[in-house]
């Protein structure tokens, strides 16, 4: 007997209000499945793009045969994501955890700073209406000339 696979997709508005909010109560937890959601996102779009290439004969180019594609291509992608065949998800997961690992160090004027701030050659400072990138001497820097 065949079972039914309840997942969801990406594409569903109420599938994302309870990412967002599972995303809120446990962090870690949601980032696998938010990241899986991409794929599935990224993989559908291929698919589409993959059907759009594709010289057609007529016979089967209805209305309704073009919705049955399109729901097939929202399962298959959904079904090809959960397998991790493409590698996508996991990529997208572990850069959302290396992003999220990072400190954070705030600059006096309240933008952020990855690493140090103290280390930096660079200054950005925010004026009323604009963005000042300030750049401190370089001491000891080589001269290339041809």
């Amino acid at each position: 007997m065949n079972t039914v696979n309840t997942s969801t997709s990406a594409l569903d508005f109420a599938q994302i209000a309870q990412l967002k909010s599972n995303a809120k109560a446990d962090e870690a937890g949601s980032i696998k499945e938010v990241a899986q959601q991409f794929e599935s996102i990224f993989i559908n779009m291929m698919l589409q793009s993959m059907r759009k290439a594709t010289e057609r004969s007529g016979l089967m180019d209805s209305d309704a045969a073009q919705t049955y594609e399109s729901m097939f291509d929202q399962e298959l992608a959904l079904h090809l994501s959960e397998q991790g065949g493409f590698g996508v998800a996991e990529a997208l997961e572990r850069q959302i955890q290396m992003n999220q690992s990072r400190t954070r160090v705030a600059a006096p004027d309240g933008l952020p700073l990855g690493g140090e701030a103290t280390d930096r050659s660079m200054r950005l400072s925010q004026g009323s209406d604009t963005y000042t990138l300030e750049r401190k001497p370089v001491t000891g820097a080589r001269k290339l000339e041809r």
